[in-house]
């Protein structure tokens, strides 16, 4: 049989190209067309000049970075450890969540669960940091009300850098478990109930099935979710750090990630040469994180690997 062209492929399963086309431009636009971006990193952009007009420096933007090597460990510290302390974490929780989820019978609880599990994610950063400023106020703040009411005395959150860490992860981890859950829910739901019918007439208890059941069955969902996780290790949302924290400089030893130390050397100074600089050190590290955790597992079990 003659193979068809790529022309007649299209011709034949045009409609199905039309509804890809969206995402496919979607993704050229937001994806692959900034990349020309990463020349800004070595050059002395001035917007007289453009992107391809201003002066080429080379590796200055670079030497210019490392000579502020302390902030850029310091960034590079904080979003390593915020970001694994959601992945860890958060995968515990929406793991859990999911399970719960699948073993409660009663739908009309289940949907209501599900809506208040979700309605954190919907929430911006915005409304988010205005209640944490409700409830980390130095003087009226709700928690430190608490805490003096137990005879307590009353913590300065804004100007203690060593609570963040903790706060961030916490904050995080519950704007987003509810949303991350559903994948985890829809792969438990679609396991041969057979396999629990058969566990409970031999006698096992619900906690047993989930454990020998359950959890081996969601591994590898786990662990694509863990790489794919990796992939934004070195990522940081700016949004939560500037309703959280206003960019504090008193807080900034825990709180300053590699994306508000973008912003701050380049939107706020108008240093976009070195601010890019960072952004393609953020980039190669992200990398290099996704290639060993991939390198990792592929030399555990090979079927779980994403290439």
């Amino acid at each position: 049989m003659k193979k068809k062209s790529l022309w007649q492929e299209i011709r034949k399963n045009y409609f199905f190209y039309l509804l890809a086309l969206p995402g496919l431009i979607f993704l050229i636009m937001f994806n692959y067309t900034p990349i020309a971006g990463i020349y800004l990193a070595f050059e002395k952009y001035t917007f007289e000049g453009g992107l391809f007009g201003s002066e080429f420096v080379g590796l200055h933007n670079f030497r210019i970075l490392f000579a502020r090597i302390d902030d850029v460990i310091r960034a590079t510290r904080n979003t390593l450890v915020l970001n694994m302390g959601e992945i860890l974490f958060g995968t515990v929780l929406n793991v859990a969540v999911a399970i719960i989820l699948s073993e409660i019978n009663n739908e009309r609880y289940r949907k209501i669960t599900q809506t208040f599990v979700l309605f954190p994610h919907f929430l911006s950063w915005i409304v988010i940091g205005t209640v944490s400023d409700a409830l980390l106020d130095d003087d009226a703040g709700l928690i430190n009300q608490i805490i003096q009411l137990f005879g307590g005395e009353a913590v300065a959150w804004s100007m203690n850098a060593k609570y963040w860490w903790a706060i961030i992860i916490i904050v995080s981890i519950w704007k987003n478990f509810g949303y991350q859950s559903i994948v985890y829910y829809a792969t438990v739901t679609g396991f041969d109930p057979g396999l629990y019918e058969a566990a409970e007439i031999d006698g096992a208890s619900r906690l047993r099935r989930v454990w020998s059941i359950t959890l081996p069955l969601l591994t590898p969902t786990i662990i694509i979710m863990l790489l794919l996780s990796i992939g934004n290790i070195m990522r940081g949302s700016l949004e939560q750090i500037m309703g959280m924290t206003k960019l504090s400089p008193f807080i900034l030893e825990t709180t300053d990630t590699i994306t508000t130390y973008v912003y701050r050397i380049g939107m706020a100074g108008g240093n976009f040469g070195n601010a890019s600089a960072v952004s393609l050190y953020q980039s190669i590290f992200g990398c290099v994180f996704v290639l060993g955790a991939n390198m990792i597992v592929k030399k555990i079990d090979p079927d779980y690997a994403l290439f």
